[in-house]
Formats: structure tokens, sequence, C-alpha cells
């Protein structure tokens, strides 16, 4: 009896403290309610937030890693065939990444620190490789430097 008394004043006590993870949460509900505001204004294409904890790469170390990727495949491999025609000087396409570039940028300069990060792509057709950039930024610079208007 005694240990069951134990137990449950001991889960009562943990439910009632709210976790890191709820406060994290709470954090990037803002951070990807302004995405979407700045993305809304692309045509016809939803969205998917993926955020990733503990995420080291070249531009952050055990950070936050935000991920941006369309939810339908048309639309992700629109958004690919736009960046591979970035390699053939399609004006069209480098304006096209170039605001979504911007608008990543832009949400970036709000978040709370450097060891979080906004990445913005396609889904890769390798799963292992998950998203692949376009847009890629952290609070103090953009890790794609965004294309100039040249």
């Amino acid at each position: 009896m005694a240990t069951l008394l134990l137990l449950v004043t001991s889960c009562a006590n943990n439910s009632s403290k709210p976790s890191n993870t709820d406060l994290t949460a709470d954090k990037y509900t803002k951070i990807i309610k302004n995405l979407k505001k700045e993305l809304s204004s692309i045509n016809d294409v939803s969205w998917n937030f993926k955020k990733s904890n503990d995420v080291t790469n070249a531009d952050i170390s055990k950070g936050t890693l935000i991920e941006v990727f369309p939810k339908n495949e048309k639309d992700s491999l629109s958004l690919m065939d736009t960046y591979i025609s970035l390699g053939s000087k399609d004006k069209e396409a480098k304006s096209k990444i170039t605001e979504l570039q911007k608008k990543v940028a832009k949400v970036a300069r709000t978040l709370p620190n450097d060891n979080v990060e906004i990445a913005l792509g396609f889904k890769s057709e390798q799963k292992s490789k998950g998203v692949i950039p376009v847009a890629k930024s952290i609070k103090s610079m953009d890790a794609i430097p965004i294309n100039s208007s040249k």
C-alpha cells in the first residue's frame, strides 16, 4: 500500500511540472506561425513543418532544426525542378528561389539564438537524405547565401 501511495504521489508531482519539451514546443509554435504567414503568398503550396532537436551540422551544434517542405509530391518536384533550373541561369527560377530565401531569412532573424536553424527545401527521392534545402538560415546569417538580383 505504501508503495502504491509513493507511485501515485510521484506521478502527481511529475505531471504538475511543465517539461522542457513543452516549453520548447511553445517557443517554436510562434516561429512556425510566422513561417506559415510568410509562405502563405506562395500560391497553392501547402507546407510541412518538422522540428528536430539535438541536431549537429555545419551551422548548429546539438541545436534545433526546423525543416519546411511541400506537403505533396507534385509541389516538391516543382520546387526541385525550379532549383535545378538555377543552373541554366533561368531568371524566373532565380526569382522564385530568392523569394523563398528572403522569407526564411526574415523569420530566422527572430529566432532565439544561432543554435536554431530553418531549412526550406524539397524531399529527396532518397529517403535517407531527407530534405534538400534551397533556403537555410540561422539568426545571424544565411547558411545558403541569398541569390543577388544581378
